[in-house]
């Protein structure tokens, strides 16, 4: 199964380039056979504080690295929530029992 996290969008403060809100997205495909989980947090900051990076020097794994954080566990619960939905549906296409069609237009 082919899984990734990205961040979809940030809004940010013009003058100070304070990131204060993230749009994030977990995806899982298999077998053509895709979910995903859409989720936003909110954030606050200043300039001023220790370690801040600049939005133009932000990348997505700083932001990531945020969104993780704040997740904790959750992460664990979204990953498997959207892995096990993918996986319910592939399992569902491969034992399907049922054919469809009719015989005289194969």
């Amino acid at each position: 199964m082919t899984t990734n996290w990205v961040i979809a969008n940030m809004k940010r403060i013009e003058a100070t380039g304070v990131v204060v809100d993230v749009t994030y997205i977990f995806n899982a495909e298999e077998e053509g056979i895709l979910d995903r989980y859409v989720g936003s947090m909110t954030f606050s900051g200043n300039p001023s504080d220790p370690g801040f990076i600049p939005y133009e020097d932000l990348t997505q794994d700083d932001v990531l690295g945020w969104v993780f954080n704040d997740l904790g566990d959750r992460k664990a619960v979204i990953e498997a929530d959207v892995t096990g939905r993918v996986q319910t549906k592939v399992d569902q296409k491969n034992n399907n029992p049922y054919g469809q069609g009719v015989p005289w237009n194969s």
